[in-house]
């Protein structure tokens, strides 16, 4: 707890010596692939702005844009659909992200002290919160508002950084309780097929007090996707060679065979109009339908078995 309290203190520090100020959430419609939200006032504009395809697998990113350039940030990412659903990033402006790195900790405070590069406290909040769920998030940001609140007294400026956090919080508990499944990560991109929200929050003196938050998707990869039986029924089969079959279906992307979770698998008896997930042995003929999930779309898959 000592070394929380230590490294929220300096995080603290650390923002205060950046740019601290009246935040700014900028409020935007929904984002399309290759268009960019923006919201301005007389001091300064924040631009999210997703380039590149929006689609699993390709090359694409997600950057914030300031007006004035120098302007100080602090963006939250947050999946709230799809394979995305949990996900959230945090994203720091360059200033910032540049004093972090520049004030150092001991390296036994590093999960791999042996390291040979410089161990400082932007890595150990890296190394903090990469992979954790939403709650340790919110902890470790408690903890730095808590900081903030105390010495405000002392450098006023502290207490306008306080706010803009708690707004960033704020957005990340409306859409992800604490409890809720999540991972979260500081500076990544990210990846997963699905729905997403996004809001910064501008550390300038003079904004005015303004929040929303900017939406977009990621869609599921489907050019280059299919997927076969992995054994072929061509033939009626027994009891016991229905208990031995293998009626999984494969996954292909791009030519090489891709291991999932996410293909689920339906078998309906003719006449019948109940369905079950796992391949009956009782006499009859059943349709048999694959259907993908996730990150990877593509259209689902059927057969007749017949069991004697």
């Amino acid at each position: 707890m000592k070394a929380k309290r230590w490294i929220a203190f300096t995080l603290a520090a650390a923002f205060a010596l950046s740019a601290a100020a009246m935040p700014v959430l900028a409020a935007a419609p929904a984002l399309k692939p290759g268009s960019a939200l923006e919201e301005e006032n007389d001091m300064v504009s924040i631009r999210i702005k997703a380039s590149g395809n929006l689609v699993y697998g390709s090359d694409y990113k997600l950057e914030v844009q300031t007006t004035p350039e120098n302007t100080q940030y602090l963006a939250v990412v947050l999946g709230t659909g799809g394979e995305a659903n949990g996900y959230v990033t945090l994203l720091m402006s360059d200033k910032i992200r540049t004093l972090l790195k520049m004030i150092p900790l001991p390296k036994k405070m590093s999960q791999t002290p042996d390291q040979a590069e410089e161990f400082n406290v932007y890595s150990y909040l890296k190394q903090l919160i990469d992979g954790n769920d939403v709650s340790v998030l919110l902890r470790v940001a408690d903890e730095v508002v808590s900081v903030m609140d105390t010495i405000h007294f002392y450098v006023p400026q502290v207490e306008q950084v306080a706010s803009g956090l708690r707004l960033a919080l704020n957005l990340i508990r409306k859409y992800l309780p604490e409890g809720a499944f999540s991972r979260i990560y500081l500076d990544e991109q990210p990846v997963d097929s699905g729905n997403y929200v996004a809001g910064a929050v501008a550390l300038e003196n003079g904004d005015v007090n303004t929040a929303g938050f900017a939406m977009f998707k990621i869609k599921q990869k489907t050019d280059g996707v299919r997927m076969y039986w992995a054994q072929q029924a061509e033939a009626p089969m027994s009891a016991a060679e229905a208990a031995a079959f293998n009626p999984a279906a494969v996954l292909e992307v791009d030519g090489q065979v891709v291991p999932t979770d996410k293909v689920t698998y339906t078998y309906k008896k003719n006449g019948s109009l109940c369905s079950t997930g796992s391949l009956p042995t009782e006499p009859g003929t059943y349709v048999e339908t694959a259907e993908i999930g996730g990150n990877y779309s593509c259209s689902k898959i059927s057969r007749n078995i017949v069991v004697y």
